[in-house]
């Protein structure tokens, strides 16, 4: 008999249970019978199961305002994952940055474990504490004809996203593909978060799943990044059930814009937004538009584009969408990026959650390499909007409309200000220094 139950770090686990010996009527445990009483050779005892811990799916968030451990929730939750990948499975990262000594010295230990390691990363992560980059390189190595790598992206683009002159093109990915961790298979692991110290002094969000079709999407993806083949409409979409994910880079349109009109606003709908960065005029217009037309319309962000800021401002029949803004006072700020729908939404009732690395920015559209979640539960949109109803009261600055100017305090930057996830210091007393060798013994786990 097999029996299902949560233990510590929210980990499902499966027991096998076998027979109990039965008490007797004087309520002492029966003796066993033996081959010398009763002429039969006496039962081997059965071996015990091994317990089986599966990964659970579903959304997770940091606490940026909370106990240290609460602020690395998401960075402590992947590590555990790569430390219990097995030898012989596989782990690929794609990521903007990779800088945290922590995160590099589990990968290498995977490494030693005889897992197969990849990682490909921007050219830009390699300026942001060069040490990190160079453990990773001498432990890995750079041939992608090995069974564990690390690669970077060309120089001022993205591994598959083209360069573009006068724009940063970037590998802005951030996930986590694992054919095997505890006893779960085909794992994958979206956040919005880099391995930077932005993990912890940032509210981000990451979504779990176990899908072998979607596993199998993101490793093409992956393997795509890695070849580092241009391709300016990269644009793509797989589905598997309830969840889909789309790559990008995308020559033309935008799939945003065009997820919210097919929103109708009849019976209350709501709309939610949560981004670091807030440029894409496109988009701002059209949650407007929504709101003028009685969508209930929300929306949180770090920073603002002149003409984001321009298009949210006007007024409306509804006085314009709610949206708030983290002030310069503020050091912990919004770095998820997901939008929200409850409510009518392409002919009927749904609850939709669009969530990744993918910024509300043009640089995101047209010259990143990003990956985009969209799934469709009731369960997933209510933790989704409980993580933004706390990251929205957490905003102390709010935008008005009807002024002839910009708010003197709104964060305010030019449109084509590319997302640079600055700010992103290594958070105190979550590292450690690497071994000063490629050869030094590996530091005893995390527990």
């Amino acid at each position: 008999m097999l029996r299902l139950g949560l233990v510590s770090g929210g980990l499902l686990v499966a027991l096998a249970v076998g027979g109990v010996d039965v008490a007797t009527a004087g309520g002492a445990l029966a003796q066993p019978s033996t081959g010398a009483l009763t002429g039969k050779a006496a039962a081997k005892p059965k071996k015990k199961t091994k317990k089986k811990y599966y990964v659970p799916q579903g959304p997770r968030f940091n606490l940026p305002t909370g106990t240290k451990t609460q602020q690395g929730a998401l960075d402590l939750y992947i590590k555990k994952l790569i430390r219990n990948t097995p030898k012989g499975a596989e782990i690929d990262v794609a990521l903007f940055r990779l800088n945290t000594a922590g995160m590099a010295k589990e990968l290498v230990r995977a490494k030693r474990r005889g897992a197969k390691v990849r990682v490909v990363v921007d050219s830009d992560s390699p300026n942001k504490r060069r040490y990190v980059y160079d453990y990773l390189r001498k432990n890995l190595g750079t041939s992608t004809r090995r069974s564990s790598w690390i690669v970077t992206c060309p120089k001022g683009r993205g591994c598959i996203a083209p360069k573009v002159s006068g724009q940063w093109g970037k590998n802005h990915n951030k996930f986590y593909a694992f054919s095997r961790t505890y006893s779960s298979r085909n794992v994958v692991v979206q956040t919005s978060g880099n391995a930077t110290g932005g993990m912890y002094v940032q509210y981000n969000d990451a979504y779990t799943l176990t899908d072998a079709k979607l596993y199998k999407a993101y490793r093409k993806y992956f393997y795509d990044l890695a070849k580092r083949r241009a391709n300016g409409n990269y644009f793509r979409t797989y589905r598997s059930g309830y969840r889909s994910v789309t790559f990008f880079p995308k020559a033309s349109g935008d799939p945003i814009a065009d997820v919210l009109d097919k929103v109708s606003c009849l019976g209350g709908t709501r709309v939610r937004l949560s981004s670091g960065l807030f440029t894409r005029t496109a988009v701002a217009k059209r949650l407007s538009k929504l709101d003028d037309a009685g969508c209930d319309v929300r929306l949180v962000s770090a920073e603002f584009g002149e003409s984001t800021l321009k298009a949210l401002r006007q007024p409306g029949r509804n006085g314009g969408p709610q949206a708030r803004f983290f002030t310069s006072k503020q050091t912990r700020e919004a770095h998820s990026k997901y939008l929200l729908i409850d409510g009518w939404y392409n002919g009927r009732r749904r609850k939709v959650v669009m969530t990744g690395s993918h910024s509300y920015t043009t640089a995101a559209l047209r010259y990143n390499d990003e990956a985009m979640l969209t799934i469709e539960s009731t369960s997933v949109y209510d933790a989704y909007l409980r993580n933004f109803n706390r990251v929205f009261g957490a905003a102390a600055g709010r935008l008005y409309v009807l002024a002839s100017v910009p708010a003197p305090n709104v964060p305010t930057v030019p449109d084509s200000t590319p997302e640079t996830d600055d700010g992103e210091p290594a958070a105190a007393g979550t590292e450690a220094e690497l071994p000063a060798t490629d050869t030094a013994p590996p530091a005893a786990p995390p527990r």
